[in-house]
């Protein structure tokens, strides 16, 4: 064996070490990369639940805006109608004396009576 052969032999181990040693590192790189790419897609799928929710209430809120700002409008216009005198008065019929029967006079209520508490006393006054 000559020289040339040795340093032959033993570049060419050093050269498959080097080999084996690249691909460990990448098979780690690789299984710490899949397991990021697993807990960034649940993370996304979480934000994804988060924003639907979110995109209910904002459309409820834009619902209760649009009505917010229906019954705003509606109340300029009457205000400039009153302004202006703009308005028309409906008169609507009121019904007769014999159409409706008389209202049904309300007892009062009992009077509440509290309890004698054995409480401080005042003394009272001199006439």
């Amino acid at each position: 064996m000559d020289i040339g052969t040795i340093i032959f032999g033993i570049g060419a181990g050093l050269t498959w070490l080097i080999v084996i040693l690249v691909l460990v590192q990448l098979s780690r790189f690789l299984a710490k990369f899949e397991q990021g790419r697993q807990e960034l897609d649940s993370n996304i799928i979480g934000m994804a639940g988060q924003l639907k929710k979110l995109q209910t209430t904002v459309a409820e809120i834009l619902i209760e805006q649009k009505r917010a700002t229906r019954l705003t409008l509606e109340g300029l216009d009457l205000k400039k109608a009153e302004m202006t005198g703009d308005f028309e008065i409906i008169e609507e019929p009121v019904p007769g004396p014999g159409t409706l029967a008389p209202p049904s006079p309300v007892p009062p209520p009992p009077p509440i009576s509290i309890p004698n508490q054995a409480g401080p006393q005042f003394p009272e006054l001199m006439k």
